[in-house]
């Protein structure tokens, strides 16, 4: 089946008959047409905090426990439940590839983790030791000095994220998984790199993919089954934007600023953008038989 998405970028280059500036910088559309066999659908990190049998650490409690604070866990369980789920519910019986892009730790409960792996990427997974060590003559001879270097990053990362809060919080990812309302169901794919990700990719001729999750400005961009590793293989990386969020802080959580900031990276680098109803409905369009979103 044949589809045609209008997909959305936000211009930096003079549009015709506007003046060249800034505030002529408005999103726009272009027109595809796809196979639907070669459109697939990424949902990269989701997982359950907020939820009743979410993670948490009892000497914390609820709040210490999310990653960046209670607003942003229940932003992202709200978009998983009324964006994300619906989304994906009525792309797959339209014959969507989904893939669950996510740690292989969480991923290998499921049973699609055997149909999604090779013995050979399992047994190499098993083996894999990660560690960066800078040499003694490295460290003699550094400038800025090697402890200099230390003591101020050290300081920063302290700052920043509370070091003695993230020893105690990191054990939640022990405890995490995707929520019930997106976990894989029959026939989804479990990708936990950007090697295994492309060797499937090609096997089912995909080359449109729609990311949906978290976030936005960090792992759906830069994570190893991110936008930008499969862009560099030459797959078209689109974002579907009321399916994603990242944390914001005190001066942007009003506007959401980040995450807009970050779509609009995502716009001018690697892809597109589509906001899911319109991502559904162009299905719909072409197949009267599927579900109304």
């Amino acid at each position: 089946m044949e589809v045609t998405i209008d997909l959305d970028f936000t211009p930096r280059s003079p549009r015709p008959d506007e003046p060249y500036t800034e505030s002529t910088f408005v999103r726009s559309s272009s027109r595809y047409t796809f196979r639907s066999e070669e459109i697939g659908v990424a949902l990269v990190d989701l997982w359950n905090f907020g939820w009743e049998d979410g993670p948490v650490i009892d000497s914390l409690g609820f709040d210490l426990s999310t990653e960046r604070g209670t607003s942003h866990a229940l932003r992202k369980k709200e978009i998983i439940l009324n964006k994300i789920t619906p989304a994906v519910r009525s792309l797959r019986q339209q014959g969507i590839q989904i893939f669950h892009c996510n740690h292989p730790q969480f991923l290998r409960h499921y049973p699609q983790w055997l149909t999604s792996t090779k013995e050979e990427e399992r047994a190499h997974l098993a083996d894999i030791q990660e560690f960066c060590e800078v040499s003694m003559e490295e460290k003699s001879t550094a400038f800025p000095e090697f402890e200099w270097q230390e003591t101020w990053r050290s300081r920063h990362s302290d700052d920043v994220f509370n070091v003695s809060w993230m020893n105690v919080q990191g054990h939640v990812y022990d405890r995490i998984k995707i929520p019930i309302e997106v976990e894989p169901q029959e026939g989804d794919l479990l990708i936990y790199s950007r090697e295994q990700f492309d060797r499937l990719l090609r096997s089912r001729g995909i080359r449109v993919l729609f990311y949906m999750g978290f976030e936005t400005d960090e792992c759906i961009i830069n994570s190893t089954y991110g936008i930008r590793n499969m862009h560099s293989y030459g797959y078209m990386t689109n974002i579907v934007r009321d399916c994603t969020t990242t944390y914001e802080s005190a001066e942007t959580v009003k506007g959401l600023w980040r995450t807009k900031v970050a779509t609009e990276q995502i716009e001018k680098l690697w892809g597109y953008s589509i906001i899911s109803s319109d991502l559904v409905n162009s299905f719909n369009k072409n197949n009267p038989g599927g579900l109304e979103f």
